[in-house]
Order: C-alpha cells, then structure tokens, then sequence
C-alpha cells in the first residue's frame, strides 16, 4: 500500500506542533530563566537593564530628545569623591570599549585598552582617533602588570567584571567602576555623563551628547518613514555554539526602542541576552532579523538544513541581515549608535533592490 498520502498529511502536523511547542518553550524561558550559558567572546550579558523611570531629567535642555539625563545632583551622589581624580588626566587606561569611545569624545585618547588582544574588534571610528596604544589583554581578566607598567594616572573599569579587582586597581592608579556590560542605551549615555564628570569636562560632554541627541532625532525621523517602522526587527549574535537574540533590555534592542521600531518580543523585560533554538526563533518571528556573526561556520548556517527554516518571516522575504557585531554589540557608544541608526535607513531603502547598498549583506 502507497503511504505516502498518509505522510503528506502528518508531516505539516508535526511541523505546526514543533512550532507551538517552541513557542511555549520560548515564553516559559522569558518568564523563567534568568541566566544562560555563553561563549565568552559574544559579550552578551544577562543581567537586567534598570528602569529608567525613576531618573530625573531636569538637567537636561528641553531637546534632550526623550532621553532621561542625569541630573547634576544624581552625578555628584553617584561619585561623591571627585577630588580623589585627577584635574588632567594624561594617561587613561579603559577596561571597555564603551568608555574608550566616551574618552575619545572628549579628546582624550587611553594610553591602554583592554581589547582582547584582538586590535580588529575597535571600530574604525575610534581607530582613527587612537594614534597607539598598549593593549592591556582581555576586558573579562585584564593585566594588572600591563596596566601598572603603563604607569596611569586613571583607570576606568566596568563594575560587573572588574568590581572584583577594584582595590588592586586603586593601588595602581585612581580608579572607577562604571556600568558598561548589560548596559541599555539611555545607560550607556548616562555613564558618558560619569565619564565627563571623572575627568572634570562636564560641560564639554553635555555638548557631545546634546550633538549625539540631534542626530538621533533626525535619524529616528528619517526612519518612520520607512518600512521598518511598520515591521518588528531583532538582532542576533550567532556563532558555532549557538545563536542569542538581544532582548529589549540589551543595547541593541533599547536603542531600536528608542528609534520606535518594534521588537517581536515585547514582554521580554528580564533577560537582555536570550540562548534560543530555531524552534523559539520560529516562534519569535521577526519580520526583519539582523544578525552578527561571531564565527565563519555558525549554528545558523546548519539550521538552514530544517524544513523549519523557510517558515521564518524574514527568510521567507529575503530579510536576513547580517551587520557587524562589533557596532551592534562590542563597542556600545553614542558613535555605534548613530552607525547603527544610519545603517537600519541603509536596510530599509535596500529592500527589494539587490547589491543596491554593498556596505549590507544578505545571509546566504
């Protein structure tokens, strides 16, 4: 007897229940699982974005652009000890990339970088400002003899991997934990605010950051008008261990929020960075989906094999992106921000015209 009538009718049932229950799966995880496993070099995160309903935004001018400041009593709490920094610092040492692009807005250019050892992942933003300097290894266990032989006169950490070595630091040079892992967007300004105030250019920062609010603005008005504000965006990180969608939380995901373009999954509040299977990507379903690539052979690649794959929105229309993660996730500054803004009206004046923009690349 002929099965295969029989096989046409439950292979599209089994497809119908692997999606619904990837979909629960991918709600229960939301809800539940605060933490995930991650390769070492995505620099995702999982801790929880603060709220930003709570900050007073009285110190910022009235085109602040929705972006709640710090105000001058807020900076002054959060760093009681401003005598303790030098007036001038002349030798600055950054643990992130994020404070290396506040530094560099100032003009002032670190004498050591924690970057990994892998000089690639700095954006060419801030390469062309760095006339050298002395890597200090890697941000998640920089070297204290690196840093110490650089003889600095400030050091600026980030508090969730360096907080632990804070009092060795300190007996180098003076020394500050600020947030930059996990940080949101309205975060990552936030501490630029931090940084000026550290090396006493408060002012000059507040003009740096007014500029940045402006183009952002104009950015995010020249993006209404395009399809994406009609459409939901994510952003991933893939490599050969697994793929993470950057949550609303995230960097990524808080800066889209911020140019009014919708996530596809909107009750993700907790977690920033999500470990998902295709399945949960299926049930996630972005229209558009942007992805940054970690590794040359990635676990997206295989998953291209699933008679899954083409029930994904994004393949189906030919909007699979890929951008490079080192703006999209590594070097989260006001200058990623407004390369990525830039790049999403790129995306979007690219749909349906093929090699119309070389600086975006369609996933094969």
């Amino acid at each position: 007897m002929n099965q295969r009538p029989k096989l046409a009718l439950i292979l599209p049932l089994l497809v119908i229940v692997l999606i619904v229950i990837g979909g629960i799966v991918f709600i229960v995880n939301q809800k539940n699982n605060a933490t995930a496993t991650l390769p070492v070099n995505a620099d995702n995160d999982t801790s929880v974005a603060a709220t930003q309903s709570n900050v007073s935004s009285s110190n910022s001018s009235s085109d602040n652009h929705a972006v709640q400041l710090l105000t001058d009593k807020e900076i002054k709490a959060r760093l009681p000890n401003l005598g303790d920094y030098p007036n001038d610092p002349k030798r600055i040492v950054v643990l992130e990339y994020s404070f290396l692009g506040d530094a560099l807005a100032l003009g002032l250019t670190p004498v050591g970088i924690a970057d990994d050892s892998k000089p690639d992942s700095i954006i060419p933003e801030f390469t062309q400002q760095l006339s050298g300097y002395t890597s200090v290894g890697s941000r998640y266990q920089p070297s204290l003899e690196a840093i110490a032989d650089l003889k600095p006169d400030l050091i600026i950490a980030d508090d969730e991997r360096h907080t632990v070595i804070a009092d060795e630091l300190n007996r180098i040079a003076p020394s500050v934990v600020l947030k930059s892992r996990g940080e949101s967007y309205v975060e990552n300004i936030q501490t630029a605010q931090l940084v000026g105030h550290i090396v006493h250019q408060d002012k000059k920062m507040s003009q740096v950051i007014n500029t940045h609010l402006k183009k952002m603005a104009d950015l995010k008005s020249q993006l209404a008008a395009t399809p994406l504000a009609k459409h939901s965006v994510q952003f991933a990180i893939i490599s050969d261990k697994g793929m993470w969608l950057h949550g609303p939380s995230s960097y990524a995901g808080s800066l889209l929020n911020h140019l009014n373009i919708k996530s596809p999954i909107p009750e993700q509040t907790g977690e920033a960075y999500i470990a998902t299977s295709l399945e949960q990507l299926i049930a996630a379903n972005p229209d558009w989906l942007l992805i940054g690539r970690y590794n040359d052979h990635t676990i997206y690649d295989e998953w291209k094999s699933s008679p899954l794959f083409n029930q994904l929105t994004a393949v189906k229309n030919n909007q699979v992106i890929e951008v490079d993660p080192n703006y999209w996730a590594l070097n989260r500054s006001m200058q990623s921000a407004e390369y990525m803004s830039a790049e999403l009206l790129k995306i979007a004046s690219s749909q349906g015209k093929e090699g119309a923009n070389p600086s975006v690349k369609e996933s094969k």
